[in-house]
């Protein structure tokens, strides 16, 4: 049986039974050719034997091939999707950096801690009003234990879920700030969970060397 060209829809639900019967094929065919080059017949050639068998293994190859490309593909195309904004405010600011104990390496973080570290920011900022985010509740809703965050923190930012929060919140204050979202500073620290006006600009400006007031009119 010669090999026949397969294609495979990407879109459709029942993909891996897709996959699964597309290689059974040329794999049944190899199969069947191996048993007939065991018991060749005077009429029968043998390159014939052996041009199905590469002729399905190739398919096989390019099978696997396709099934390769498409998944680092989409694995490509995800992890820049939901990339966790950590890695951008890391890059732009020397003083985050300064508060990690060592340096983010965002190439050996895994896809899947990449998902977690997106829903464990879009939990924070759901959570930002909060004067202070309750890391048990945060535990509750990644489905971690509060042990565990504190240690998976560590181990992928090195900093502590508390350090981790405070840069997303002035973040989020710079970005309100940027955007003239409102009218003083203070209603900016309210809406990210900072009640103490004076406590706010002194951590706003530890972290981007500008109180918000300069920031403003930086930007004006």
């Amino acid at each position: 049986m010669e090999a026949t060209h397969q294609t495979i829809d990407w879109n459709s639900s029942d993909i891996l039974i897709q996959i699964a019967q597309h290689l059974q094929n040329p794999l049944t065919s190899i199969i069947e050719a191996n048993e007939r080059a065991k018991q060749i017949k005077n009429n029968e050639k043998p390159e014939n034997v052996s041009e199905i068998i590469f002729s399905n293994s190739q398919e096989i190859s390019r099978l696997i091939k396709e099934v390769t490309d498409i998944a680092r593909s989409r694995s490509i195309q995800v992890s820049k999707k939901q990339q966790p904004i950590i890695f951008d405010i890391y890059n732009a600011n020397p003083k985050v950096k300064h508060l990690c104990k060592e340096a983010i390496q965002p190439k050996s973080i895994s896809i899947t801690d990449h998902h977690w570290l997106v829903n464990f920011e879009t939990e924070v900022f759901d959570e930002i009003k909060s004067s202070q985010v309750n890391l048990q509740d945060l535990s509750y809703k990644l489905a971690i234990s509060e042990r565990q965050l504190h240690r998976k923190i560590k181990n992928l930012l090195h900093l502590t879920p508390n350090k981790y929060i405070r840069i997303l919140k002035l973040h989020k204050a710079k970005e309100l700030l940027s955007k003239f979202m409102y009218n003083t500073v203070s209603e900016v620290a309210y809406a990210v969970g900072y009640y103490d006006t004076h406590y706010f600009s002194k951590l706003f400006f530890q972290h981007y060397g500008i109180t918000p007031k300069e920031f403003i009119f930086s930007h004006k």
